[in-house]
């Protein structure tokens, strides 16, 4: 959904907390260029580089020089783009004379206001922006409108049918599959100063467990981690979760076997398998609130982008053309 239409919330804090504005490090944005008119109504360089900001801050600690600026200047076009179709939307929900309550408005500037410390903060975060109380209430309406027209025009119409997740839950059973996962405790013993010593203590729990003392016993015994509190209860692990050479041995014991002491950078381990789930797909009831979210999501992001071509269709857009192009 984020896709279809830009929701500004997450960005306007941003901005107001975290970067100073591309203004300040690129100069972009010292006048209001006007990039595409949409119907009479413009969209600037300044709305582009709103939303730009925090993608242009990410590129920047990744990219640089010319492949920054390729970069930047795909997600501009793909940024301008998204704001007309924004922009269509929005015009097409004024044209249906639709409303936003403004108790859902002043929710949202209370969300955002409580964010800071006092009401002083606030304001003169604002202020800094360059952005007024008005503007960011009317902000937040035009992206409840969008909302609202896309709920009315493209969700309320959509339905997937039991029969349309039955049928995905077929075909693609191998996504759901759950990997193989084992449940461990652990003994974990802290190097500090003398490992020598610490090893020698590791072998002698190790001893005793073969022995047949309790793996339980001994870590509330020994135990330096935290988990000590849960006999050494580690719950389910799965591939992923440890070094490779580490998994490949707690991996390969059955149920109630225990590993040698196992060094680590930070101390030595002992683990003990307690329990095992072999690979499985689950039922199914299990996954079908995940596969219905899944299909709804994909038949919003069509039918939105089928809605708004076919507001482009009857709509005036003119898109003004990059001084590098001419």
């Amino acid at each position: 959904m984020n896709r279809i239409f830009t929701f500004l919330i997450t960005i306007i804090i941003y901005l107001l907390f975290c970067v100073p504005s591309i203004a300040q490090e690129e100069q972009v944005r010292s006048t209001q260029k006007i990039l595409a008119v949409i119907n009479s109504e413009p969209i600037t360089q300044i709305d582009v580089d709103e939303i730009l900001a925090p993608i242009y801050q990410q590129y920047k600690n990744t990219y640089s020089g010319k492949e920054l600026e390729a970069k930047l200047e795909v997600a501009r076009a793909d940024i301008l783009n998204q704001l007309i179709g924004d922009k269509l939307i929005l015009q097409e929900a004024k044209k249906k004379e639709l409303r936003v309550d403004a108790k859902e408005v002043d929710k949202l500037v209370g969300e955002l206001k409580s964010n800071f410390k006092t009401i002083e903060e606030f304001d003169k975060v604002l202020k800094e922006q360059n952005v007024t109380l008005n503007d960011l209430s009317k902000r937040y309406e035009e992206q409840l409108l969008i909302k609202k027209a896309v709920g009315q025009e493209v969700l309320s119409k959509i339905i997937i049918s039991p029969a349309d997740i039955s049928n995905y839950y077929e075909k693609n059973k191998e996504k759901f599959t759950v990997p193989k996962q084992i449940r461990l405790r652990n003994i974990f013993l802290s190097v500090k100063n003398n490992e020598e010593e610490i090893l020698q203590k590791a072998n002698n729990i190790y001893e005793q467990l073969q022995k047949g003392t309790a793996f339980i016993e001994l870590v509330e015994k020994y135990s330096d981690a935290p988990n000590v509190v849960d006999s050494g209860d580690m719950g389910f692990i799965k591939r992923g979760s440890f070094r490779e050479e580490i998994e490949d041995i707690v991996f390969n014991l059955e149920v109630g076997d225990f590993t040698k002491p196992l060094k680590t950078s930070s101390g030595f381990y002992l683990f003990k398998v307690i329990e095992k789930k072999e690979a499985s797909i689950p039922a199914l009831e299990i996954v079908q609130e995940k596969i219905h979210s899944q299909l709804f999501g994909q038949a919003v992001e069509k039918k939105v982008k089928e809605w708004v071509n076919k507001l482009k269709e009857s709509a005036l857009i003119e898109v003004k053309k990059n001084e590098k192009e001419k």
